[in-house]
This record gives C-alpha cells, sequence and structure tokens, in this order.
C-alpha cells in the first residue's frame, strides 16, 4: 500500500482556485443522490453503470456516478429559484427512472437503505474514488448514505464565508427536517438520521471551522492544497462549504428527503435562509466575521439533531436555554415568511408551516411504516413509489407536487402532513 494514500494523483495547488466566480442572483443549484435497487427485492445492488451507459447511449446530462456503484446523482443546472428547479428536476428524473426500469432496476429516496450490508457494496471505478478507498479502508464499504446538496449563488467571496458563519447555526435545524435514515443493515439505529454519524469520510468533514474572513479561509485552503491534504473543494466533506469555482455556497447537511415535495420545501428554506442572510450583512457587516462559539454548539447540536430529530433540544447561542428544535423551526419559519413571499417561494414553504407539532420526517414515517407491519416491503415500497406517484401527478398538473398538498391541508385538515 502507498505510506499516504490521500496524496494518490493530487494536483498542484493552482491560487486561482480561490478566484470566487460570484452570482448577482440568489440562484439555486440541488444534487440528488439516488439509491440503486433490484426491481423485485428492492435491495441495493450496484447497477449504476448500466443506467449511466444508457443515459450516455440517449444523450441525457445531469445524471452522474457516486462513490458506491450503487449510486446515482441527479443535479440540476443553475436555476433562479425552486419553481425552475422544479421545472428542470422532475423531467430529469422522469427519464433517469424510465431509463433504470428499461436496464432492470428501479429508483429509491432516503439517506439509508434499510437493509443493505458493507460486504455487498462496490465502489466506482475513478482514481478519486479509489484514492478514497484507499484513505477510508473498510470503512469505505460503509457509507451506502444518501444526501441532498443545495448550491445557493452569493455575489462574492466575504459574504460567502460570511453567510457559512451567519448559517451554521441553523445546520442542525436542516438536517432534523430532512432526516429520513433511521436504518441500517437491517435494524433501528435509533437515530433520526444514521446517514449523518456514518458520514465520516476524512478530517474534513461535518460542522465547518469558524473562519471570520476569506482570506483566513483562503489561507487554510493554500496550506492543505500545497501539502496534498486534499485535491480541490470537492475534498471539503463540510456541512456548508463555499464553492470559489461555482460562486455558491453549497448545503450538504441533508438527507435524501422521503417525496420530492419535500425537497422541495427545504431547497425553498435554504434559499430563503441565504436571502435573510444577505440582507442581514448589508445591514450590519460585523455579522460577516461570525463567532467561534455557534460553531462549537453546532457540533453539539447536530449530533442531538441526528439522534432526535426536531425533538432535540439545543442552544443555539451561548447564554441561552434549551429548545426544542422543533419550537425554534417555527419561529424561525414565521420570520421568513416575508422573505418567501418576496422571493416567490411561499407556496413551497407552506407544507413546512402547519407546525413542527404536526410534522412527520421521512424517518418517522418509515419507523411508523415498519412498527405497523412488522415488514420491511413496506418500507422499501415507500422508497420506491411515492416520489415516482409525485412525477405522475407534475405531468398531468405543473402545480401537483406544492399546491395540492397545501390546498388538501386547508379543505380536509389531516392530523398530519408526511414527507
Amino acid at each position: 500500500m502507498h505510506p499516504n494514500p490521500s496524496a494518490f494523483d493530487v494536483p498542484r495547488f493552482d491560487p486561482s482556485e480561490l478566484e470566487f466566480h460570484g452570482s448577482p442572483d440568489v440562484t439555486l443549484g440541488v444534487e440528488l443522490e439516488m439509491q440503486v435497487l433490484e426491481k423485485g427485492s428492492g435491495d441495493l445492488v450496484p447497477g449504476a453503470t448500466r443506467i449511466l451507459d444508457a443515459a450516455d447511449d440517449e444523450g441525457i446530462e445531469g445524471i452522474d456516478a457516486e462513490f458506491l456503484l450503487s449510486m446515482l446523482e441527479v443535479k440540476t443546472p443553475k436555476c433562479r429559484n425552486v419553481a425552475e428547479v422544479q421545472g428542470t428536476l422532475f423531467p430529469l428524473l422522469r427519464r433517469v427512472r424510465n431509463l433504470a426500469s428499461a436496464v432492470g432496476y428501479d429508483l429509491g429516496l432516503g439517506g439509508t437503505h434499510p437493509l443493505s450490508l458493507a460486504a455487498k457494496t462496490a465502489v466506482s471505478p475513478g482514481v478519486r474514488y479509489d484514492r478514497i478507498r484507499h484513505r477510508q479502508g473498510w470503512l469505505a464499504y460503509q457509507e451506502a448514505i444518501f444526501g441532498l446538496h443545495v448550491h445557493v449563488g452569493v455575489p462574492d467571496a466575504d459574504r460567502a464565508i460570511g453567510l457559512v458563519n451567519l448559517l451554521t447555526p441553523y445546520l442542525p435545524h436542516l438536517l432534523a427536517l430532512s432526516a429520513n435514515s433511521p436504518f441500517s443493515q437491517g435494524i433501528d439505529t435509533e437515530f433520526a438520521s444514521a446517514r449523518a454519524i456514518l458520514f465520516r469520510p476524512s478530517a474534513q468533514s461535518g460542522i465547518p471551522p469558524h473562519f471570520p474572513h476569506w482570506r483566513e479561509f483562503g489561507d487554510y485552503y493554500r496550506v492543505m492544497r500545497e501539502n496534498a491534504v486534499f485535491g480541490c473543494f470537492k475534498d471539503l466533506y463540510w456541512d456548508l462549504r463555499p464553492r470559489a469555482d461555482f460562486g455558491t455556497i453549497e448545503f450538504r447537511i441533508c438527507d435524501a428527503p422521503a417525496s420530492l415535495s419535500h425537497l422541495l420545501s427545504l431547497a425553498a428554506l435554504i434559499r430563503c435562509l441565504v436571502i435573510d442572510g444577505l440582507r442581514r450583512l448589508e445591514a450590519d457587516p460585523r455579522l460577516a466575521a461570525g463567532d467561534r462559539t455557534h460553531h462549537w454548539l453546532a457540533c453539539e447540536n447536530k449530533s442531538l439533531a441526528a439522534r432526535y430529530g426536531v425533538r432535540a433540544l439545543c442552544v443555539r447561542r451561548p447564554g441561552q436555554e434549551r429548545r426544542s428544535l422543533a419550537s425554534e423551526l417555527d419561529e424561525l419559519l414565521a420570520q421568513l415568511r416575508p422573505v418567501a413571499e418576496a422571493a416567490g417561494e411561499s407556496q413551497f414553504l407552506l407544507p413546512l408551516q402547519i407546525g413542527m407539532e404536526r410534522f412527520e420526517s421521512g424517518s418517522s414515517r418509515r419507523r411508523r411504516i415498519y412498527r405497523q407491519s412488522g415488514d420491511w416491503r413496506g418500507v422499501l415500497d415507500d422508497m420506491r413509489k411515492p416520489w415516482v406517484r409525485e412525477l405522475e401527478d407534475a405531468v398531468h398538473d405543473t402545480r401537483a407536487v406544492a399546491v395540492p398538498a397545501n390546498e388538501a391541508m386547508r379543505q380536509e385538515e389531516p392530523a398530519e402532513v408526511i414527507f
């Protein structure tokens, strides 16, 4: 074995890597990691290559390989808002799902697969993936985990790092809302998001470190690159990271959600947080320097959110009393309502504004499904079928994913809204 596998084929540092290609608008890009499943059993299988080959034959863009051969990444181009995300992602998902079916596979949504065993996983070919596999050893095969990544365009480097500082305290809130990985290798992990705990690919992961200015972040990046600790921005696995090459900040904290409607709600919430954050930075530029204690607390709060979801009792700022993330989320969503209205995202946030006491996360839903039936089949069906029905509904009504669910809430007042 190479004495330092992390240094395999790492390109030399180029100072231009730190040039921030900012965006004048608060744009969005969504990347969704999907599970490749055997049609009959619903088992996780290494079928990505056949699907990717079929996509190449059809000239379909926006679908990529991921670390494991049982994973696919489906991603949008740069979009102006969540409506445009929906308008580009849904047709792409429909085509990818049809391709997968044609070559013998289903696709599923979830932060983990409930039954997948590490011994049955296989790593995708490629220099970068080979480097990761060598570095992680046996643990690499444990990472059959699936997330949702949301890129948000920001104007410049200083505001990018300022937003990372300002919004890091809300990462546990986003994790709790998206939590959708209660099971792993045939057991109930007792976590709302087992994925958040399992994902430890390198020392550069988890809650981002505190950098008061872009200059300090640049110093960190340069030192690590010059010493071949990592090869590019993609090797920073923080839950929220700046992407100078894209001109975005990238939220990586979320589990792959249980439904497409919930995906759109999460994207809308993230975009509104950034819009609000930019306004706060404009009103008080001193906020950009952040406070390292907020990052310290966010590390603990993330762990609690992974374990307990919205029921977690957290302290967001030093000196505050512990509060449930559910209470914090209710207040946050109320505060962001005017921002959502001005940004045109209200319809996508409405499903979250019913009140967290009525909210059922993907993890809670799937745990309930299993406990009611005692059979994994219901959980596997919940991974494969609801999002496909959403795509079918959207063919007939472009508002079917977001608006009818809200109309149904107003008309029927259900006991809870399920994501």
